[in-house]
């Protein structure tokens, strides 16, 4: 079991794709924050790809640590914590699927996203206590804004708890999107979002519009954790609410619908970024990384998708 360039590669491409996007109130190719720049966000692209490469022989905890360690020795902020920790067990479940072949185009079980979540679930189950050290460790390395004092499990307490990652991760589900995944098997990532992007592309767009308007679907559905961290759950639900007035004239699928997107982005970049939607940034990496994959197999002619869009859903 060497190097695996494949996952590495699709790890940072999926990384720059989502940066790069002209996601509202985010970092992207029109916009810098003072403390963080695109090119910050580049290079931490660029850091992640050793680390991903050994993902197989370190396991997901090992990974995250490493790939935030190698983040850390080319910026000086957080730009990465939550998408490494969704793109780890993701790529894990990828990389076992196709080492067990239930990918193949001979496999006549439903599709590949559905064969990915039957191996996130076993990925997600696998996860030790020595994978929560490793977490926690990259966590207060990374040291992301706004995570506060929790009575269980906090991960700022010098004692690490000896339990599996899973668990570690449960007590936070209820006010944090990257936890809640794994404790729901990557729902949104799997379902509402992956589905989401892939109608947007079915629509027309091109691809930096398409994970724009998928950023923004997600935004109208779920209150961003950065965002109520930070600010409060009066904010991240007023967030929520112009998302959807957005979503509902259209988004980038209509002209009217981009100058209410123009219009949303000022206003969230009003005062700083204080009201960046970064969590919702996270979940779009994971989602385009799962897009990435499936791409990559549908080239070689391996597996297909059996989903079919509702336009009234989106």
């Amino acid at each position: 079991m060497g190097y695996n360039w494949k996952i590495a590669l699709m790890a940072q491409t999926a990384c720059f794709l989502e940066v790069d996007a002209p996601k509202v109130g985010n970092v992207n190719r029109f916009h810098d924050f003072e403390d963080a720049s695109l090119e910050d966000f580049h290079l931490s692209a660029l850091a992640i790809g050793r680390p991903f490469g050994y993902l197989e022989q370190q396991g997901v905890g090992k990974t995250i640590a490493a790939a935030l360690k190698a983040t850390r020795e080319v910026v000086a902020t957080n730009t990465n914590l939550g998408i490494i920790l969704l793109l780890a067990p993701l790529g894990m479940a990828w990389c076992r699927g196709v080492s067990e072949n239930v990918f193949s185009s001979g496999n006549q079980e439903q599709s590949f996203v559905h064969a990915l979540q039957r191996e996130i679930k076993d990925v997600l189950k696998g996860l030790s206590a020595e994978d929560t050290y490793y977490v926690y460790q990259a966590i207060r390395l990374a040291s992301p804004k706004g995570i506060g004092e929790v009575r269980q499990y906090d991960v700022l307490r010098e004692d690490i708890p000896q339990i599996p990652l899973l668990e570690a991760m449960r007590p936070a589900a209820d006010r944090d999107l990257i936890a809640r995944q794994y404790s729901n098997d990557f729902a949104l990532v799997l379902g509402a979002g992956y589905e989401a992007l892939s109608w947007v592309l079915e629509k027309g767009l091109v691809l930096p519009q398409a994970i724009a308007h998928t950023h923004l679907i997600l935004l109208s559905m779920e209150q961003d954790s950065l965002i109520k961290r930070k600010l409060g759950e009066n904010w991240s639900k007023e967030v929520q609410k112009r998302a959807l007035f957005v979503r509902e004239q259209g988004g980038w699928l209509t002209q009217k619908g981009r100058k209410e997107v123009q219009k949303f982005d000022l206003w969230l970049r009003q005062e700083g970024h204080g009201l960046n939607p970064g969590t919702t940034a996270d979940l779009m990496a994971a989602i385009i990384f799962v897009h990435l994959l499936e791409k990559d197999l549908k080239m070689k002619g391996v597996g297909s998708s059996d989903y079919s869009f509702d336009d009234q859903r989106f």
